[in-house]
């Protein structure tokens, strides 16, 4: 809540008569319209409501909005799970990424579960979605190196990353690409990807968490980073 207060997105608020966050709403200007427990609980999506709901504009964010921004680039590939989507996006801002880009075949950026799985990132950092993959990938390849993560690839995202330049990482030219654990990166996404890498498991292992993956490679280039300065 006090994420989409502090982005300006938040029109009005519903909450119950005795919540801890009327003053400081009211403080921002915010109106708050009061009702019972039971009104709030029915009006809200998740199993165990807080007793305040919020509606919110939607952001005016383009696709350039993420292009330009400083960091990695991460692409979902047909994400399907809303608390997957939303996990990645929380990760995506703690490791400082330019935004994320969800291809079609991905649950809706602003699906209310994802939106709470971001834990407030979602209302900071750029994220756009609808665009087929290969449109995305093609104009992210105008800028940034591609990386396509696939459990069948030959070298594992540690090799790889002692293969690129540190100007490539330091500078923030790299996009990553997760799929789904069901379907992982679609062929034709992997057919236009720069690069493909693996995260090395256990043999018994057949997969991570998509959100669990994309966090491996992302502080994997950070390390790498301090490791070379």
């Amino acid at each position: 809540m006090r994420a989409a207060v502090d982005a300006g997105w938040v029109v009005e608020v519903v909450a119950t008569e005795s919540h801890p966050l009327i003053p400081w709403l009211e403080e921002q200007g915010i109106d708050c319209n009061l009702a019972s427990e039971h009104v709030v609980a029915a009006i809200c999506e998740a199993v165990t409501p807080q007793g305040v709901v919020a509606e919110c504009r939607l952001p005016e964010t383009r696709f350039d909005d993420v292009l330009v921004g400083a960091g990695p680039v991460v692409v979902c590939d047909r994400i399907s799970d809303p608390g997957n989507l939303g996990t990645i996006i929380r990760t995506a801002e703690a490791v400082g990424a330019a935004g994320v880009v969800a291809t079609e075949g991905s649950v809706d950026p602003w699906n209310a579960k994802v939106v709470r799985a971001s834990a407030g990132s979602i209302f900071r950092l750029p994220v756009v979605g609808g665009f087929s993959s290969d449109v995305a990938l093609g104009r992210i390849a105008e800028t940034r190196r591609t990386i396509a993560l696939d459990g069948s690839a030959d070298l594992d995202v540690f090799e790889l990353l002692t293969q690129l330049s540190e100007q490539d990482i330091l500078s923030h030219q790299l996009a990553w690409v997760v799929g789904s654990e069901a379907h992982g990166v679609s062929p034709d996404v992997l057919a236009v990807a720069e690069f493909r890498t693996r995260i090395p498991m256990a043999p018994s292992v057949e997969s991570l968490n998509a959100g669990i993956a994309l966090a491996v490679c992302l502080y994997s280039a950070q390390d790498r980073l301090q490791h070379d300065s």
